[in-house]
């Protein structure tokens, strides 16, 4: 489930071909994510104030990316074809996600509406807990679950592209703060029946 949401690689073709044909399946991972574990050190009202800051960006992260899933794929496709940009048709996504984890949920979006699918109906956000938190870095673990992208006639999409009927994908989402702002810069998920 995911796969290519997940990785870089494969996606990048199908934005410029505007085909499937570019999707692979592989490791459902980031590549090179890391993160300091260690915990700050500061009294811990303000550990629980920087903690519920990063999972407040964190769910605006994942709520803004299914938003635009939920977005019926006609125009997002249409829009696509004619030579919009992804920073054009999603905006917000620069607001929570930077490279390489940007990327990778441009090449995501771009591969669900190019791929002509319905985006999850319904989504749980699980309860995502701060693990590792520093004055500049953090790292948020979860478990969410989906009930996954469909065809036009309610079949379950490509498992490369979060198909395969409803699950969930449990993960770790590196998160650091830039400009007083905390945006997801790379995340690591397995595929899982339930969370």
């Amino acid at each position: 489930m995911t796969t290519c949401r997940k990785t870089l690689a494969g996606l990048a073709a199908v934005a410029a071909a505007a085909t499937m044909a570019g999707c692979s399946s592989g490791s459902p991972t980031h590549p090179g994510t890391s993160s300091s574990a260690s915990t700050t050190t500061t009294s811990s009202g303000s550990v629980n104030a920087a903690q519920a800051a990063v999972l407040s960006a964190w769910e605006s992260a994942e709520q803004t990316l299914y938003g635009y899933l939920q977005k019926p794929w006609q125009q997002d496709r249409a829009n696509l074809v004619a030579g919009e940009t992804s920073a054009d048709l999603w905006p917000k996504l620069s607001d929570y996600f930077t490279n390489p984890a940007l990327q990778s949920e441009d090449e995501f979006l771009v591969g669900v509406k190019m791929g002509q699918l319905n985006g999850p109906t319904t989504y749980n956000l699980g309860h995502p807990a701060v693990s590792s938190l520093t004055a500049t870095t953090a790292i948020v673990a979860d478990c969410i679950y989906d009930t996954g992208t469909t065809t036009a006639a309610g079949q379950p999409g490509p498992a490369t592209l979060d198909g395969g009927g409803a699950g969930g994908y449990s993960g770790t989402w590196n998160l650091q703060l830039a400009d007083s702002s905390w945006k997801i810069t790379v995340f690591k998920t397995t595929s899982v029946s339930k969370c």
